[in-house]
């Protein structure tokens, strides 16, 4: 997938993935993150992220999938948290069941 076609008012956009830094779960929606924009897209986050490209994106929460390149650094908060830290300084908690994944792609 290297494009999305978003509704937005009375037109669709073409958004490119590369734009795309975060993409959120909202019931049968995802919201996509560009810039400072979202856009609602009717499509779970499950199917999307069966397309997305696994080199430049990854999921780290049941409602969360982030662009690789915006990822900063990974934070041990302790009791076996982690979280991911954005480029922008926000602070998202990685799922215990994607942990792995994210961790080897830190090379851990």
């Amino acid at each position: 997938l290297s494009e999305f076609w978003v509704p937005h008012r009375s037109e669709l956009l073409r958004i490119e993935a590369a734009e795309v830094f975060r993409i959120d779960a909202e019931r049968d929606y995802v919201r996509l993150h560009v810039g400072e924009t979202s856009y609602l897209l009717l499509q779970t986050i499950a199917g999307l992220e069966e397309k997305l490209d696994p080199e430049a994106f990854i999921r780290i929460h049941r409602s969360t999938i982030l662009r690789k390149d915006h990822i900063a650094g990974l934070r041990h908060d302790g009791l076996g948290v982690w979280s991911v830290e954005l480029e922008d300084g926000e602070t998202l908690r990685i799922g215990r069941t994607f942990l792995p994944k994210v961790k080897s792609m830190a090379g851990r």
